[in-house]
């Protein structure tokens, strides 16, 4: 009997070892846990400072902004630049083979037509180049109707001898019925010219095999709400 309590008392103390030892291993690996734990925090966090900080420091390598709307702007990938209009008057000039040569280089070899396996599938045309095709159209149709104003060009009336009063608009030359004409539209040519190549239309216009080309109408273009402009000029004028 005393031998089996000892035996049993025994046994009970080395089960208690046991237990007490299984304890503060557990709790050594869970404070050696915890402390990884920590140390992993502490290096994330640093990288997402380190992070932060470049990205304030560090040149911006961002995609830059090309012009225009997609799939146009993806695929044509046009910078835009920064440009001060100034009266040219290799364009401003009435017609004479030299003004008609510069109108002409506005145009690409094909004069805007072209095919694209993404944008234009069959033969289309880009309508910045048809809409500089039209304003060469009214130059050239305008001209032939004023026949006085290609008869100030051979008495030797040059738009640049003209100058307007930026204030009141009015031409200060002495001759106002017909140089100023001249000048006018020069200028307003010029002036249109250089507006539509400074924001280019480039809605695709898919050709038309019935005319032969394209008629510009029938084409969805993605506009400024005109009407918008006009009221907040209506509330700032």
């Amino acid at each position: 009997m005393s031998s089996w309590i000892k035996s049993h008392q025994y046994a009970r103390v080395d089960q208690a070892i046991d237990n007490g030892e299984s304890v503060q291993h557990r709790e050594s690996r869970l404070r050696e846990y915890w402390q990884k734990v920590r140390v992993h925090l502490f290096y994330a966090i640093l990288l997402v400072l380190v992070a932060g900080l470049s990205r304030h420091t560090a040149p911006s390598k961002a995609t830059p902004d090309y012009y225009g709307v997609e799939p146009v702007k993806s695929e044509m990938r046009l910078s835009t630049i920064s440009r001060t209009f100034e009266l040219d008057l290799n364009y401003a000039m009435p017609p004479s083979a030299q003004v008609d040569e510069a109108w002409a280089s506005l145009l690409p070899k094909e004069g805007g037509f072209f095919q694209h396996s993404k944008l234009a599938p069959q033969k289309s045309c880009i309508a910045v180049f048809h809409q500089l095709h039209c304003l060469d159209m009214i130059r050239q149709a305008l001209y032939e109707a004023r026949p006085d104003i290609m008869e100030q060009v051979n008495n030797g009336s040059h738009p640049a001898d003209h100058k307007a009063d930026h204030n009141t608009g009015h031409d200060t030359s002495p001759d106002h019925n017909h140089v100023k004409d001249m000048y006018h539209i020069g200028h307003c040519l010029d002036l249109v010219r250089q507006s539509i190549l400074c924001r280019p239309d480039l809605t695709v216009e898919v050709g038309d095999p019935a005319v032969g080309g394209v008629t510009g109408f029938g084409t969805e273009h993605q506009c400024v709400n005109w009407q918008e402009l006009m009221d907040w000029m209506k509330d700032h004028e």
